[in-house]
C-alpha cells in the first residue's frame, strides 16, 4: 500500500483519516508515526521528501509498548571466536517468570493535601543520604581496587615463594622441614580441553561473563542457605578463590570478604581470563600436599595431564572446594558422594552423559591400596620422617580447614635430640638388613594359626591408621613376598624425669608405602618385658620381696569346658626353688604366673590401671583380667612401654610423654604450647605415681642384673642399665626395654602381619637387645645425651640375707645383699647349716638365658 500526498499530512490506513506529518518534512529515512485519531502506528519511508507507507505496526497486547522496527546495523564488527573452554560451558535454562500485578493501597489515615509535601521531603532526604553513602563507599572501594592493582605483581610473585615449616630440636637446630608447596607450573594449553570445561562447569559456570563476582550466584546461595538454615552452597568465583589463595586469609570476617572482592576486581582488570584461570589451576590446593592440577594429577594418578580419562578429571575437579574432606584416600565415601552429586548436575545440564559410576568404582578400588596419610613428599629425604609426619598431623589438628602448606612458615620447637635422631634411622636399617642376611631374622609362616580375638582387635586398631594392613590380612600369605614391608622395627627414647621424647623411629625405612609409625600407633603383645611391671606391682603391694624364694616347677590350670593351660618356660626346663632375682633374670614364666596369683586379680587391675589405663574407657577396651597378662598378652605400644620404665628411674613417678614444646605461626603467634595437651592421645594425666620410691629402688636393683644378662653387650654397650627382654609366641614379637636415669628406650622388632614369625632365633635377647645396645653405644660415643649415673638407694633398706632361704643370713649362710621396703624387712634368721651343701647346687644363673 502506498500513497503520495503533496501536503503535510498522510492518510492513516487504520481509520482513513488524515494525520499531520513531522515538520519539517524529512528528506529520507524511515519514521514511525502515531495517528492523532486512532492512536495506531505506521512506518513511513521518505525519499526525496516523498513518502510511502511501508508497514503497519500492530499494537502489543495488554497495553504494552508496540514492537519497534530496529535500524539495520551497517558495517557490523566481527565477533571474535571464544576459547574452546568458554564454548563448552553449559547453562541451565531458566523458566520465564509470570509477571505480577502489584497494587498499592493508600492507608485511610493518609491525607494527601496535608502530607504530600512532607512525604516528598522525606523521600528526597532518604534518597540523597543513600546516594551520598553509596558514593562514599563506592569511592572507598574503587580506591582500594586501584591500590590493589599496583600490588598485583607482588602478589603473583608471592605465590611462587616457598616458605618451609621448620621442625627444631631441643637446642634450636633444624631437624626437618615441611615444604609449603609443591606447585604445578603448567600452561593453560597443557591441560586437556575436557579438564578445563569440567572444572568450569563445577566451580564457576559464568567465569567468562562476570567481572570477578557473580551476583546472581551470591543471591542464589544466600536464599538457599537461608532456606536450609545452614551453609549449603557457596558463591565464590574462580577469581575470588584465586584472591583467597593470594591473601592467605581464611578468617570468616567482612574485612576479609571486602579485601577479597577488591583483589578479585583488580585481578580482572590486570589479567586476562586465561591468565586468571591458569594461575588458579596451578595453585589451588588438591590435598595431600599437592598444589595445582599438575601436581594433583601426578599424585593421584601418576599420569601426564593428556592421559587422564574424563572420570579422573571429574574426581580431580571435585577436590578444590574441600580437598581434605573429599580426599579419595582419606574419605572415599565422602569423595564418592561428591562425585555422584556432580554427575547428577551434569545429567541435568545434558553434558558428559557417558560418565558411569562403574568407572569411578575402579578408580576408588585403586585408591584403597594406598595409605590415607600418603603425601607428595612420601619419597623425600628426611632424617626424622616419622617425627615430620607426627608434627604434620598436629598442625592439621590445629589449623582445621586451613591447610598448613598454603600458609607455611610455622616454627615447631620439639624435645628431640638431633644427633641421636639422625643416627637412629641408618642404624635400624643396617641392623635389620644384616640380621636378615645372616639368618638371625627369618620369615616363618605360622601354620595352623588360630587368630585370637586379641589379634582381631589389633587388626582393627591397625586398620584405623594404615590401609596397608588390609592387604596383609586379605591376601594369601603362603608366599613370603606377599608382605610388602618386610621386617620392621620401632624405637623410641624418653627422658625419664621430664617425659620428653628424645628420638623416635617407626619402621624399617620411611617411604610412601611405609608411613605407619609403629613406635606410637602400633600395639603388640609385650611378652616377658611386662614382667618388670608385674614384679614391681607385687613388691609395692608387699606380697613378695627381693629375697623371696619361688618354686620353678610345672603348673597346670583347668579352665571352663575342661580346657587346660600349662605355662611353659623357654626351653622347657625347670630349676626348682630359685630366688626372685634369678626368676626375673631367667624370665621364668612359672614364677610370673605364681606372682600374679599371689598379687590377685584386683591388685593386678589396680596397678595396670595406674601404669597404662587411668582412663576408664581405655581400660574397658584394652584390659583383660586373666593370668596370661603376667606373660605379656596385653597389647602395649613401644611408647607406652618406654614411658612405663621411666618410673623405675624416677622414684616411681611417670611423666606423660610429649615431643612438641611449642608451635608458632609465621607471624610469631603461639598456636600450641605443652601443658594440658595429651599429644599422643594416650589418655594419661600429666604425671602419676605408680609405685613407691622405695619400690622403684628395689626394682632398679633387680633389673640391673636382668639388663646386664639381656644381650645388649652384643650390640657394643658396656655401661650400666636396667632392662627386660620379651618374646611372644611363635617369635612374632621381640622386645627389649631398658633404662638409665638419663634415658628410657624401648625397641620392638617383628613383622606387621602376625601370621609371620622370625624363627627360633627371633628372641628379645638375640634380636632387640643388641639393637638397643648398638643405639645407646653410638649415643654415648658421640656424647649426644649427658650420661647420668644411678644414685644410691635412699628409701629402701639394704639387708644381708641367706641366699638359699631368703631369711636373715646366719653364721654359715651364703649371703647376699637385697633391698627391702622398710615394713617388709625379714625378721627371722636362717638357722640351717649350709656348710655341708654341695657346690653343684649353686647353678650357673646364666644357663638358659635368653
Amino acid at each position: 500500500m502506498s500513497a503520495v500526498v503533496p501536503s503535510s499530512k498522510y492518510i492513516c490506513p487504520h481509520c482513513n483519516k488524515a494525520s499531520r506529518l513531522p515538520e519539517p518534512i524529512p528528506k529520507e529515512g524511515r519514521f514511525q508515526l502515531t495517528c492523532a485519531h486512532c492512536s495506531e502506528k505506521v512506518v513511513l519511508k521518505f525519499l526525496n521528501f516523498n513518502f510511502e507507507i511501508e508497514s503497519l505496526i500492530p499494537t502489543a497486547p495488554n497495553n504494552t509498548e508496540p514492537v519497534r522496527v530496529e535500524k539495520e546495523n551497517i558495517n557490523k564488527p566481527e565477533i571474535p571466536s571464544k576459547p574452546f573452554f568458554e564454548k563448552r560451558i553449559i547453562f541451565e535454562k531458566e523458566k520465564p517468570k509470570p509477571k505480577k500485578n502489584i497494587q498499592f493501597r493508600i492507608p485511610k489515615f493518609y491525607n494527601k493535601k496535608t502530607n504530600n509535601r512532607s512525604l516528598v521531603r522525606y523521600a528526597f532526604t532518604t534518597l540523597a543520604t543513600s546516594m551520598f553513602l553509596f558514593i562514599v563507599v563506592f569511592s572507598y572501594f574503587v580506591a582500594g581496587v586501584l591500590q590493589t592493582k599496583k600490588d598485583i605483581p607482588l602478589y603473583l610473585n608471592q605465590l611462587s615463594k616457598n616458605i618451609p615449616t621448620k621442625i627444631l630440636d631441643r637446642n634450636g637446630q633444624v631437624v626437618s622441614e615441611i615444604f609449603q608447596k609443591r606447585t604445578s607450573t603448567l600452561d593453560l594449553k597443557d591441560y586437556p580441553e575436557d579438564m578445563v570445561s569440567i572444572l568450569l562447569n563445577i566451580e564457576d559456570q559464568k567465569f567468562f561473563y562476570h567481572g570477578g563476582i557473580d551476583y546472581s550466584a551470591i543471591l542464589r546461595a544466600f536464599f538457599k542457605n537461608i532456606i536450609n538454615l545452614s551453609y549449603k552452597q557457596g558463591a565464590s568465583t574462580i577469581t575470588q578463590q584465586l584472591a583467597r589463595i593470594i591473601l592467605d586469609d581464611r578468617r570468616k570476617s567482612l574485612n576479609r570478604k571486602w579485601r577479597e572482592a577488591q583483589l578479585a576486581f583488580a585481578l580482572e582488570s590486570v589479567l586476562t581470563k586465561e591468565q586468571i584461570l591458569e594461575t588458579y589451576m596451578n595453585h589451588v590446593y588438591l590435598g595431600h600436599g599437592a598444589f595445582g592440577f599438575g601436581e594433583g594429577i601426578k599424585f593421584y594418578f601418576q599420569k601426564n595431564p593428556m592421559e587422564l580419562t574424563r572420570e579422573e578429571m571429574v574426581l580431580l575437579a571435585s577436590l578444590p572446594s574441600a580437598p581434605n574432606k573429599y580426599s579419595p584416600l582419606k574419605n572415599p565415601e565422602y569423595s564418592f558422594n561428591r562425585v555422584r552429586a556432580i554427575l547428577s548436575m551434569f545429567r541435568t545440564r545434558g553434558i558428559y552423559p557417558n560418565l558411569g559410576q562403574d568407572h569411578f568404582q575402579k578408580i576408588y578400588n585403586g585408591f584403597a591400596t594406598r595409605s590415607p596419610n600418603e603425601t607428595v613428599f612420601g619419597s623425600r629425604q628426611d632424617m626424622a620422617p616419622y617425627v615430620t609426619e607426627h608434627v604434620r598431623s598436629i598442625l592439621f589438628q590445629l589449623t582445621g580447614d586451613k591447610n598448613i602448606y598454603e600458609s607455611g612458615g610455622y616454627i615447631v620447637e620439639t624435645t628431640l635430640d638431633k644427633g641421636s635422631q639422625e643416627l637412629i634411622g641408618p642404624i635400624v636399617r643396617q641392623y635389620l638388613s644384616k640380621s636378615v642376611k645372616s639368618g638371625k631374622i627369618q620369615k616363618k609362616v605360622i601354620r595352623n594359626q588360630v587368630v585370637s580375638s586379641v589379634e582381631l582387635e589389633l587388626k582393627k586398631k591397625f586398620d584405623e591408621v594404615s590401609l596397608l594392613n588390609e592387604l596383609f590380612w586379605e591376601k594369601d600369605f603362603s608366599e613370603s613376598n606377599k608382605d610388602l614391608t618386610g621386617i620392621q622395627a620401632a624405637v623410641v627414647g624418653i627422658q625419664p624425669d621430664s617425659g620428653q621424647v628424645l628420638f623416635i623411629h617407626g619402621g624399617e625405612e620411611f617411604n610412601s608405602n611405609n608411613q605407619f609409625n609403629r613406635a606410637t600407633q602400633m600395639r603388640r603383645q609385650t611378652g616377658s618385658s611386662i614382667k618388670a611391671i608385674l614384679y614391681a606391682s607385687a613388691i609395692d603391694a608387699g606380697v613378695i620381696q627381693a629375697g623371696t624364694r619361688i618354686l620353678d616347677a610345672p603348673l597346670y590350670y583347668r579352665g571352663g569346658g575342661g580346657k587346660e593351660w600349662a605355662p611353659e618356660n623357654l626351653g622347657g626346663t625347670f630349676d626348682g626353688e630359685i630366688s626372685l632375682r634369678t626368676a626375673l633374670v631367667k624370665s621364668k614364666n612359672t614364677a610370673a604366673v605364681q606372682i600374679a596369683e599371689r598379687l590377685g586379680a584386683p591388685n593386678i587391675e589396680s596397678y595396670f590401671t595406674k601404669y597404662f589405663f587411668p582412663d576408664s574407657n581405655e581400660k574397658k577396651q584394652r584390659y583383660r583380667s586373666d593370668l596370661s597378662l603376667a606373660l605379656g598378652s596385653l597389647e602395649i605400644s613401644p611408647l607406652e612401654m618406654a614411658s612405663a620404665f621411666t618410673g623405675f628411674v624416677n622414684q616411681g613417678a611417670i611423666k606423660r610423654p610429649y615431643l612438641i614444646r611449642r608451635i608458632k605461626n609465621a607471624q610469631g603467634v603461639v598456636l600450641y604450647e605443652v601443658g594440658s595437651v595429651d599429644e599422643f592421645k594416650l589418655k594419661l594425666p600429666p604425671e602419676r605415681q605408680v609405685i613407691r620410691p622405695d619400690t622403684a629402688e628395689v626394682m632398679v636393683s633387680l633389673l640391673r642384673d636382668s639388663g646386664r644378662a639381656s644381650g645388649v653387650r652384643n650390640g657394643g654397650y658396656v655401661g650400666d642399665l636396667i632392662g627386660k627382654t620379651g618374646t611372644t609366641n611363635d617369635y612374632k614379637d621381640a622386645w627389649f626395654v631398658g633404662a638409665r636415669p638419663d634415658l628410657s628406650l624401648a625397641v620392638w622388632v617383628g613383622y606387621d602381619n602376625p601370621k609371620f614369625g622370625m624363627g627360633s632365633s627371633g628372641l628379645g635377647g638375640a634380636v632387640s637387645a643388641p639393637l638397643w645396645g648398638e643405639i645407646v653405644n653410638q649415643i654415648d660415643k658421640n656424647h649426644f645425651i649427658p650420661k647420668i649415673q644411678f644414685p644410691s638407694p635412699v628409701h629402701a633398706k639394704m639387708v644381708k640375707i641367706c641366699s638359699l632361704s631368703g631369711k636373715l643370713a646366719g653364721v654359715s649362710c651364703p649371703h647376699a645383699n637385697e633391698l627391702y621396703l622398710s615394713e617388709h624387712v625379714p625378721s627371722e634368721t636362717c638357722t640351717d647349716d649350709h656348710s655341708k651343701r654341695s657346690g653343684s647346687e649353686n647353678r650357673d644363673l646364666m644357663k638358659g638365658l635368653f
